[in-house]
């Protein structure tokens, strides 16, 4: 996997190396999967605090590109979050562009972003992520 822009240490959702390294180890396994090129752990502020790329991968270019994602996730999410009262919580957002898949699924104060390619089928990423034990996480 490479790493990219790993941030620890947010003030107001810390992680210590036992939970950081747990988070890890799931991002590693779910990235096993051919199917699934990315899987990252953002916090509320948009960084990456766990996660990456599959060897050999990286679809955007830049670090510039690769923070506005992950700030932008973190927003959609703040802001869908504001009708939890009355449409219920969200389970995830799947979106299907082109050239990507992406899944974006809220936990606690993050959100695990999950990229694939177009062609898979998201229910079953997620039940591989449910599998791996990402949703009984503490962070």
């Amino acid at each position: 996997m490479i790493k990219q822009l790993i941030f620890k240490g947010d003030p107001k959702s810390p992680l210590d190396v036992d939970k950081y390294l747990q988070l890890e180890n799931k991002c590693d396994n779910l990235l096993k999967n051919d199917e699934i090129k990315f899987v990252g752990m953002i916090n509320h502020m948009g960084n990456l605090i766990a996660g990456g790329f599959s060897e050999g991968v990286d679809l955007l270019e830049t670090d510039e590109k690769r923070r506005k994602l992950y700030m932008q996730t973190a927003l959609e999410i703040s802001m869908r979050e504001d009708f939890n009262d009355t449409l219920g919580k969200i389970n995830y957002i799947a979106t299907n562009r082109d050239n990507v898949l992406m899944i974006t699924i809220p936990m606690n104060n993050h959100v695990v972003l999950i990229s694939a390619k177009p062609t898979s089928k998201a229910e079953q990423i997620i039940t591989k992520a449910h599998a791996l034990g990402f949703f009984q996480s503490e962070v």
